[in-house]
């Protein structure tokens, strides 16, 4: 009697075996679909079962061929010919991966308004939503170009936890949001949580950051000092408005004679908006700010760099216009610009933070 009750208790055991394998492991389909690689690197393996070897290597954005797939496991072809087995979490679908590539498109020319590190482990997403599809994983202190910026509303269950955690003393607080950053890497750009980047403020500029928030630095012009490109920058910080992306300009172009920078313009209380973009206007450097009025219309306000001298060259509607502001203040004569230049000197007009190069006095 006790063999037979050992028989059927093997029998149902082998039996639940099996269909837990079949489930598991059975192919679901054998279309030979594509997709990319999700991970920094992804270890290519002779078999989906608990014991297995690892046989190839394949990379971020690397287009694999799907064989066949089980509910964790997918059987690839790379493009090289060598087959093997990944786990599909580490897949991204053909679809998602070519949103992300027109993402990359959409922002490519942008000139990077700030750069910086990530502090942490995290993934870079083709929206900035904690929901959006992930394009891609972002390694600690690997670095990044900032070409865009949102504050979204953070969701609802986190608001309630920091909420929780600030205790019931605590005075009611708006919901939180989220500063999210568009950023470039690698061929790829997405969208990561702004406070996982730290910011790398160039030397040459550090003393303008100070007592400051900091926020952005684009490449204007390039001047040439005893055979040194020296970069001319439009800089902008924010005060405690979250809601938009810089508040303030400045201008530092390079004083060659004194070798250190100077604040050639300097324009406040702005509602300005990602991204600052650069270009040049009758051979002549030049940027835009996109930037809110008080109505709440959207529009652009063109700035022409003229030797030292920042002039408004005007403003267009909207923010997607690339138009030259059909009638453009009359840019500076020779003679003021000598004029202005001469004014460097005095040090009432110009108290320049000196912010020297290596090796000069």
């Amino acid at each position: 009697m006790n063999s037979v009750k050992a028989f059927v208790l093997l029998l149902i055991l082998a039996i639940a075996g099996a269909a837990y394998y079949f489930f598991v492991y059975r192919p679901r389909h054998t279309a030979l679909e594509a997709r990319y690689v999700l991970t920094a690197t992804l270890p290519l393996m002779d078999s989906p079962a608990e014991i297995r070897a690892q046989i190839g290597e394949a990379h971020a954005g690397e287009r694999l061929e799907i064989i066949s797939s089980t509910r964790n496991w997918a059987h690839v072809r790379a493009a090289d010919g060598q087959q093997g087995w990944v786990e599909s979490k580490n897949l991204l679908d053909a679809e998602t991966f070519t949103a992300g590539q027109r993402l990359f498109a959409q922002v490519s020319q942008v000139p990077p308004q700030a750069r910086g590190s990530l502090a942490t482990d995290t993934s870079l997403r083709l929206d900035p939503s904690r929901d959006a599809a992930i394009l891609s994983s972002v390694a600690t202190g690997e670095p990044v170009e900032i070409v865009g910026r949102r504050s979204v509303a953070r969701p609802a269950e986190l608001s309630a936890k920091t909420a929780e955690q600030a205790g019931d003393s605590a005075p009611p607080r708006e919901p939180g949001r989220d500063v999210w950053y568009l950023v470039r890497r690698k061929g790829q750009a997405g969208w990561l949580i702004g406070r996982y980047v730290s910011l790398s403020i160039p030397q040459e500029i550090g003393a303008y950051a100070q007592d400051v928030n900091l926020v952005a630095w684009v490449v204007l012009n390039r001047v040439e000092d005893n055979g040194t490109s020296i970069p001319e920058f439009v800089i902008a910080d924010r005060g405690e408005d979250q809601d938009i992306d810089f508040d303030r300009i400045r201008v530092l172009t390079w004083w060659a004679a004194r070798h250190h920078y100077v604040i050639a313009h300097v324009e406040g209380k702005l509602s300005g908006y990602f991204p600052i973009l650069t270009g040049n206007v009758n051979g002549l450097p030049a940027f835009r700010l996109r930037l809110v009025g008080e109505s709440g219309r959207k529009f652009q306000k063109v700035y022409g760099l003229y030797g030292t001298v920042i002039r408004v060259l005007g403003s267009v509607d909207g923010w997607e216009s690339d138009t030259i502001p059909a009638a453009p203040q009359k840019a500076p004569t020779v003679r003021r610009m000598k004029r202005r230049a001469s004014r460097q000197d005095n040090p009432v007009r110009f108290v320049p933070l000196r912010a020297r190069l290596v090796g000069q006095g």
